[in-house]
């Protein structure tokens, strides 16, 4: 698989490039007829970490400035956790489980990146 735009993982704190977390969703996403080699999955999940890393406090500060009691918050606080959760899980060392959670990074990632300001949270990336 070839490093492009998203070879570099994003640090908090800095410019949210969607173009490149874009990319880098697709690359997770697609479904080619080659299965993928482990190592590019290590890849993929190092550069899903860092996108989410970096998205995970602007979506949190969008739930934070929901009203408390709204139904909505309360999804999003779930949503959040379970995104917070998955940073920590490996990706294993077997073919399948890297690949489900590479595809899980990805759709936590996508998520995320439709909860930035302006963004139209149907669109996909």
């Amino acid at each position: 698989m070839p490093t492009t735009p998203d070879a570099t993982p994003p640090t908090a704190g800095g410019p949210v490039d969607t173009a490149a977390i874009q990319h880098t969703i697709r690359r997770a996403l697609a479904h080619g007829s080659a299965s993928p080699r482990h190592e590019d999955l290590v890849e993929l999940g190092t550069l899903l970490r860092g996108h989410i890393r970096l998205l995970l406090p602007i979506a949190r500060a969008r739930m934070e400035a929901m009203p408390p009691a709204a139904t909505e918050r309360l999804r999003h606080r779930t949503r959040l956790a379970w995104i917070g959760n998955q940073l920590g899980c490996g990706l294993g060392d077997e073919l399948p489980s890297a690949r489900r959670q590479v595809r899980s990074l990805a759709l936590d990632c996508r998520w995320l990146l439709r909860q930035l300001p302006g963004r139209d949270r149907k669109a996909t990336p």
